[in-house]
């Protein structure tokens, strides 16, 4: 048995050209779904070198780790130039001994053929201080995502000039997030509150660690590594209102979301009660989790206590490092995932529909599995495309020391694959799911997107002090020829980048939703496209778009295994065309080939009556 000890948040870090559109229509009828198969036959590979991703995280310490050097990074991936390609953004941190070791963020640009190419340095957007998290939103609507970074320090938000470059605008735009004290940055998310259009900035602060702390503590034994966050008095979080003129205001007193001693490392937006307003989920080191509920007034009520989900089940604070919210039972409403520290396992809520989250962790078999594990980043996706959504997390202690104290627990840890066996619970494939999942990292933030555009999702997991891993999903074999589809939406009305909008899907007789959403995860963000795995369906009955607007829009009819491009308030949707490539897997040349005989005709129609 493990001997317990001490923690870093309690029990840490409680806590991812031009496009070119062609009209696109439907299928003839939808097809048949099959019955869903398991997905332990689905193999990940790491990619990293091969894909050209040279980049490894500095985390900077000077001997012995503080709290600062062990937190990070985040991984953030976009399509920052529009061609039909998710890029990717590695916050790293940097040398503050005045060592003249030189360390900056890294953006690597998609280059369509399995490859990506370091453009730091002619896009500008190398950072401008210690590295943690990062998110993309188009935060003035004109078509291009633009990079909020958060450091230590003063952090940095880069507007894209729509050249491949970009601008640092943080002072013109006023979102330093230091206006209320806070200099260690964590988490952050785009999300409009109020639905008027524009994107709005919450930017987390964690322990009011300053260069005159306390910066190392003793774990046992007399073995000194970073502290756990009760060694340090909290910092507060902010909220900024988009003016729409491409400045914000800092409102966090007046939406009554002010929490100056919080320890917050993940965060989440998303409409968990279904009443059209996104609310705001965060995760807090060593203290209870906040649920703000959205007020419809500019104003949030924190009712994470009555809701179900401020401590776990036995009344116990979590060290949060991850929040996740998925739909992992098709019914309609929002999950949540939380994880935690080693020994304390992960924690997953079911939503009853009804405004309460249950935990269900024991019931859906994760309790046991990362038990021995410290979790960070990650959160649902449905990897094996089988309508269902599995659930990845990166594994990684925060004490390097650790196995001279208990020499059962490991700094560096493998990560954990959970698959969804559509009865409410599920079982760890780690093992089984290829050579991915082979070796060690200290694991932190964690980003899904579909990398080559082949329809299945991949992973880019952020490694404390190593290179990351990029996870390539190597899809279907003849134990899995389950089909998909992706979705990007196009605001007009609602925020260009239509994030809190809801796509709701019925495909061979299985319903799903998903809900467009930044940050999440660790300090990350994922791919903002809706994929859905479709099992053996090759239509799609009937899908639905409700926009943070109020429109809602229908369409029947779709082909399977296709990329479409959904603009707010047009009855025609647009198939993303961009140049087909290999990763030079036999799986992705199925792919293609199945791709390259869908059909181009769609059937659709409009309801344009916009919601209550």
């Amino acid at each position: 048995m493990s001997r317990l000890y001490p923690v870093w948040g309690l029990v840490l870090a409680t806590v991812c050209l031009s496009r070119s559109l062609v009209p696109a229509a439907g299928l003839l009828s939808a097809g048949r779904s099959h019955e869903p198969k398991h997905g332990t036959s689905v193999q990940f590979s790491d990619i990293t070198r091969k894909a050209g991703i040279a980049f490894v995280h500095f985390k900077g310490n000077n001997g012995t780790s503080t709290i600062l050097e062990e937190a990070g990074p985040g991984v953030c991936v976009a399509d920052y130039d529009g061609d039909g390609y998710q890029d990717i953004y590695f916050v790293n941190g940097r040398d503050l001994y005045h060592r003249g070791m030189a360390a900056r963020n890294a953006l690597y640009h998609n280059n369509g053929d399995g490859t990506f190419t370091d453009v730091t340095e002619q896009a500008g957007v190398p950072g401008t201080a210690y590295g943690l998290g990062c998110v993309w939103g188009d935060y003035d609507n004109d078509g291009h995502p633009d990079l909020y970074v958060t450091q230590y320090g003063k952090n940095v938000l880069y507007h894209n000039n729509g050249d491949g470059t970009f601008s640092d605008v943080t002072d013109q735009a006023g979102v330093p997030a230091t206006e209320l004290g806070t200099t260690f940055h964590s988490a952050a998310t785009f999300f409009d509150y109020d639905r008027d259009g524009w994107l709005d900035l919450y930017a987390g602060g964690y322990a009011n660690f300053l260069p005159g702390s306390k910066r190392n503590c003793d774990i046992g034994h007399g073995i000194l590594s970073s502290c756990r966050p009760s060694a340090y008095p909290g910092s507060p979080d902010v909220l900024y209102h988009n003016n729409g003129n491409g400045t914000f205001t800092e409102v966090t007193r007046a939406a009554k979301i002010y929490q100056p001693n919080g320890f917050n490392l993940a965060v989440g937006a998303a409409d968990y009660d279904n009443d059209g307003w996104p609310d705001l989920f965060v995760a807090n080191d060593g203290t209870d989790a906040y649920l703000y509920h959205n007020n419809h007034d500019g104003s949030f009520t924190n009712i994470a206590a009555t809701s179900g989900m401020a401590y776990t089940a036995e009344g116990n604070a979590m060290a949060g490092m991850c929040i996740a919210l998925g739909d992992y039972d098709n019914d309609g409403y929002l999950d949540l995932l939380i994880t935690d520290f080693q020994m304390m396992s992960d924690h997953l809520w079911h939503n009853d529909g009804k405004g309460y989250l249950e935990e269900v962790s024991q019931q859906a078999g994760i309790t046991g599995p990362t038990r021995q594990v410290l979790s960070f980043g990650g959160g649902f996706f449905d990897y094996d495309n089988d309508g269902w959504l599995d659930i990845f997390i990166a594994n990684g202690s925060v004490y390097p020391e650790i196995e001279k104290v208990t020499p059962e627990v490991h700094y560096k840890q493998l990560n954990s694959l959970f698959h969804n066996e559509h009865r409410g619970w599920f079982s760890e494939v780690s093992k089984s799911s290829g050579p991915g999942f082979a070796i060690p990292y200290a694991g932190r933030g964690v980003a899904f997107a579909d990398l080559d555009n082949d329809g299945w999702l991949d992973v880019v997991v952020a490694n404390n002090g190593d290179p990351p891993l990029l996870l390539h999903n190597e899809g279907a074999t003849d134990k899995v020829p389950n089909h998909f589809v992706s979705f990007r939406l196009v605001g007009t009305r609602s925020n260009r980048d239509a994030m809190g909008a809801r796509v709701k899907l019925l495909a061979g007789g299985l319903s799903q939703i998903r809900e467009i959403a930044g940050g999440g995860s660790y300090m990350s963000q994922s791919d903002l496209r809706a994929h859905f795995g479709l099992g053996g369906a090759t239509a799609i009955d009937r899908l639905e778009v409700t926009w943070p607007s109020g429109l809602r829009q229908v369409w029947h009819h779709l082909a399977a295994d296709h990329f479409y491009e959904i603009e707010e308030g047009k009855d025609r949707v647009g198939m993303e065309r961009f140049t087909p490539h290999r990763f030079v897997l036999s799986s992705e040349e199925k792919r293609n080939a199945h791709l390259a005989q869908a059909t181009l005709k769609q059937r659709s129609f409009y309801e344009g009556e916009p919601l209550p």
